[in-house]
């Protein structure tokens, strides 16, 4: 890998403490061989999502989910030589690259959404506010196909998250498959984007139309023009 590139450090708390680490683009590389094929993009990707995602982190892991450590329970990711525990740095059996964090988006006054809201405090779900204004923290994960960045990524909600809000967890009507996918790409609609313009120009607005939903809309109207945006396009 070039040493002219910067090191990402990325952190998250661990038992309340918090931990930061340089992300290791060696050890990202074996579990996912395009990262050495390709470290322009991977670094790219881990840039963008410093810029605008801070609080997201890459996660090893398998199955397009999130791998945790088998002895203790914390998640891995690639650091000091190998996707490891961040808690106890045992190394792990990840075959993949997930990054997991959280959008914040911003509640809505009616009253079903506020009732399903409340349904989503009683389950531990966090929010945020600002001002007067509550934003709800939707949990997220995206994970790398082994293509990368030739197929598109795979977003996908927490299923307990849709459960809260009474949406399914596979519905065309609602542009979700495969356990809480978001489908947020028509067929051959992919143009390679990195991951932080996935998240802001496919799944904020796949977010607002469930939010929709959640309040009341009928599907075929909430997502009335949510899956056209403008590829992003490099420089």
């Amino acid at each position: 890998m070039p040493d002219a590139m910067t090191p990402i450090y990325q952190h998250t708390l661990i038992d309340g403490l918090e931990r930061s680490w340089a992300v290791d683009d060696r050890a990202a590389a074996k579990v996912m061989p395009w990262v050495k094929r390709s470290p322009e993009v991977f670094h790219r990707d881990l840039s963008g999502m410093a810029d605008y995602f801070p609080h997201w982190f890459l996660a090893g892991g398998a199955n397009e989910k999130p791998l945790p450590c088998q002895r203790c329970g914390a998640l891995q990711t690639p650091f000091e030589g190998a996707v490891r525990c961040l808690k106890c740095k045992r190394p792990g059996q990840a075959t993949g690259l997930v990054w997991v964090g959280h959008l914040p988006v911003l509640a809505r006054p009616e009253a079903a959404f506020v009732a399903r809201q409340q349904v989503l405090r009683e389950a531990g779900f966090a929010e945020a506010t600002a001002g007067e204004a509550a934003y709800l923290l939707v949990p997220l994960t995206v994970h790398y196909p082994a293509e990368w960045p030739d197929l598109e990524p795979v977003a996908r909600y927490a299923g307990r998250w849709l459960d809260a809000l009474g949406l399914p967890r596979s519905s065309a009507a609602h542009h979700l498959i495969q356990n809480g996918r978001a489908c947020i790409f028509d067929w051959g609609q992919w143009q390679a984007m990195p991951i932080h313009a996935v998240l802001q120009q496919r799944l904020v607005n796949h977010l607002a139309s469930l939010f929709k939903i959640v309040a009341g809309q009928r599907p075929a109207e909430a997502f009335i023009g949510r899956v056209h945006s403008l590829p992003w396009q490099p420089g």
